[in-house]
């Protein structure tokens, strides 16, 4: 009879988090133009829609409009400690008040957070990164919720019972105190985010990216 392996990951697979030059300076986003492209949700799926946008820009940087159901969305390389940040406006998404990130990123597995301020969304990538990845909410400057995935930033060494409780307090968490919809499902959307063979626009470390071109593309619409 096979005996379960003891829960010992290695260490080489712990704490996959390379993380070079990152500080809430670099989630700024700076814009030229109020009129620019934002990845669409697509409830119910992974597709994305290309969506436009006239957007609040001040001192030629891009500020949340609480009218406006669009948030701001980072990836953060984090396997190789290259500096890339890359950032994009994501429509439908429901977020307000907060931020949440995770390092389950489809399929580079980068550092992914979306949020309404630039703060939480600092605190978010700085929480994965000091603790090895996961899954991770932030509001007002607090963690309200953190689940530990430190095998490669993308398993947990908790028990399926655990595991379970932990995703479904961070789903209600999302919903109830960030005010993700309910539409969709939170990690799981935000993870699809930077998948750039499932159409129509996501983001990599690299920027933007248009599956239907299979090309980069600037966020404003006027280049």
């Amino acid at each position: 009879m096979l005996k379960p392996d003891a829960n010992t990951p290695d260490d080489r697979v712990l704490g996959r988090m390379d993380v070079k030059g990152f500080s809430t300076e670099r989630l700024k986003l700076k814009l030229s133009d109020t009129h620019v492209r934002v990845i669409d949700i697509v409830p119910g799926g992974v597709v994305t829609e290309a969506g436009e946008a006239t957007v609040s820009v001040v001192d030629g940087m891009w500020v949340h409009d609480s009218n406006q159901d669009i948030v701001k969305l980072a990836v953060i390389e984090r396997h190789k400690g290259t500096g890339n940040v890359a950032l994009a406006l994501l429509r439908g998404y429901g977020l307000k008040g907060g931020a949440m990130a995770t390092s389950v990123a489809h399929d580079s597995h980068n550092i992914i957070v979306a949020g309404d301020n630039d703060d939480d969304m600092s605190l978010c990538v700085s929480h994965l990164v000091g603790s090895g990845g996961g899954m991770v909410i932030a509001k007002q400057g607090r963690i309200l919720a953190f689940f530990a995935q430190p095998v490669a930033g993308l398993m947990s060494t908790g028990n399926g019972p655990e595991i379970a409780r932990n995703l479904d307090t961070l789903h209600r968490i999302a919903t109830s105190e960030i005010h993700v919809s309910k539409d969709i499902d939170p990690f799981m959307t935000l993870c699809f985010m930077s998948l750039p063979v499932i159409p129509t626009y996501k983001l990599t470390d690299m920027g933007l990216f248009d599956v239907r071109s299979f090309s980069f593309v600037p966020l404003e619409l006027n280049k």
